[in-house]
């Protein structure tokens, strides 16, 4: 890299210190809807595997793969804000089934200072299940490269 005056090597700082800023990793919360396709338990155990990827999530046209489950979004602004919270001393067994826990939510709804706020959004992921297929060789393109 050349450097022709002082002026470029300020530049040259802040643009280091831009890309520092781009390659930091942000964590985020996100409120995802992803329907009936597959149930929670799946998702958790996907979940725990790490087996949860996204591409493009900040953009226009995210898509998330949980497993072999490929889904397509998009964001919309929801009325009012989705709060997120996180639970100090109860627990949620994950083999529980959906019903019993609803019935111990509404039974033992925690105290106040058993929550612990971690994050509010005010946009949704709406999702829908997609499905990937390998791309077809096109029998012009193999022909034309022969």
């Amino acid at each position: 890299m050349e450097v022709d005056a002082p002026s470029n090597i300020k530049n040259q700082s802040t643009n280091d210190a831009d890309q520092a800023d781009e390659d930091e990793e942000e964590d985020f919360l996100i409120m995802a809807d992803i329907g009936h396709d597959i149930d929670q338990q799946t998702v958790l155990e996907h979940a725990v595997k790490s087996e949860i990827r996204a591409i493009d999530i900040d953009g226009t046209n995210p898509f998330i793969q949980i497993g072999p489950y490929t889904f397509q979004g998009q964001y919309n602004y929801i009325l009012g804000t989705n709060l997120f919270f996180s639970t100090s001393s109860a627990t949620i067994d994950d083999n529980a089934s959906t019903s019993s826990r609803v019935e111990e939510v509404t039974t033992n709804i925690p105290n106040a200072s058993d929550l612990n706020l971690i994050g509010m959004a005010d946009k949704k992921l709406n999702l829908s299940r997609v499905y990937v297929y390998p791309k077809k060789a096109d029998n012009t393109d193999i022909q034309s490269k022969s």
